[in-house]
């Protein structure tokens, strides 16, 4: 090979490397001004992607929840796996050198429980307390009360045990309360999904319907796909990859989220057996937000006393929303993925 070729070679090499180079620092550029963040800055198997306001827009987070859920007779749903806290019998009871300590709530305190009991952890240690912290999850997505209360109220009835019960609570009530009423005909106090979760328990889905569940799950499959190839080596580091990855889960995620709407949209064919009890009919967005109000109250309190009678300490916490104002201060980069100027607190907040 002479000196020349080598040359050549060496320069389409170069200039190759210097092409891709360009390339993937215009498609970190448009992942960053996307998505307010760099690609490759996220775990290494990100969570799945969602559409911009989708969080705003179905309550739960996960738009094809039916399909990974069975219905409960008290708690309304629990996931599918049998190791699932909530699926197992005999309930938890008190040991020596261990406090148990039950954590409720909606999708935050769910995304949160590992760090929860991470950080209680290191506090039992850097205080030279002599017990080992047991954090057991009861949180899940979407779940709102009266769920809450029924779940800790079948434990004890089963002879469950807690030291203390800590609700971190998002107030999913006041999205899934109106959702449940006003865009799907549920009663509002009702488990999100309730009637999907009835017609896939009694296989009573329309052949429209079951058509739609067909395409949601088939898009599901795909989400997990990307979602595993989005955190494989090499790619994850790519840019480009990244870039058209999460274009591909993000539309993945809004056709599963608007089939779910279509599936969850009345029918016209009034049950109670799939809708619950009807309210009346004048009842406005106002009306409904200051009854759901209410029944979280109470259900606070009824909390605060079943975790008294059964010996255990309750501790209620709320998260901040960051659509009241003042309520917390909001970063660029949380304003990026966590903040839609278009979504406006419900009223309820007038005259609590």
């Amino acid at each position: 090979m002479n000196m020349n070729r080598i040359k050549r070679i060496s320069f389409y090499c170069i200039m190759a490397v210097m092409t891709l180079l360009v390339i993937e620092g215009m498609a970190q550029a448009a992942y960053y001004i996307a998505y307010g963040e760099f690609n490759g800055d996220g775990p290494a198997t990100p969570a799945r992607a969602m559409p911009a306001g989708a969080a705003t827009d179905d309550a739960e987070g996960d738009a094809s929840r039916p399909l990974g859920w069975i219905q409960h007779p008290y708690y309304g749903q629990t996931r599918r796996e049998a190791e699932h806290l909530l699926n197992q019998v005999p309930p938890p009871r008190r040991e020596d050198g261990v406090v148990l300590i039950g954590l409720l709530g909606g999708s935050v305190s769910r995304e949160v429980a590992n760090a929860f009991r991470s950080a209680l952890a290191d506090w039992f240690r850097d205080n030279g307390i002599p017990l080992r912290p047991v954090v057991l999850r009861l949180a899940d997505y979407g779940l709102k009360q009266p769920q809450q209360v029924i779940q800790i109220a079948n434990t004890l009835s089963l002879g469950g045990e807690y030291d203390i019960i800590v609700n971190l609570d998002g107030y999913n009530e006041l999205i899934a309360t109106r959702d449940n009423y006003f865009r799907y005909g549920l009663s509002p106090f009702y488990p999100p999904k309730w009637r999907e979760l009835q017609q896939i328990q009694q296989n009573s889905f329309t052949d429209a319907q079951l058509l739609l569940v067909g395409r949601i799950y088939a898009l599901r499959q795909r989400e997990e796909r990307l979602d595993a190839a989005a955190g494989a080596r090499p790619w994850r580091w790519s840019a480009l990859y990244g870039v058209v990855n999460r274009y591909l889960r993000e539309n993945a995620a809004g056709q599963i989220l608007a089939l779910n709407h279509e599936l969850a949209a009345p029918t016209g064919d009034y049950s109670l057996q799939h809708y619950g009890p009807a309210l009346a009919a004048d009842v406005d967005e106002y009306d409904l937000s200051r009854m759901a109000l209410r029944v979280w109250y109470r259900s606070s309190v009824l909390l605060a006393g079943l975790s008294r009678d059964a010996g255990a300490e309750y501790y209620h916490f709320h998260q901040p929303n960051q659509y009241v104002p003042g309520s917390k201060p909001l970063t660029d980069r949380e304003r990026a993925v966590a903040y839609d100027p278009e979504v406006v607190a419900v009223g309820i907040y007038r005259d609590n």
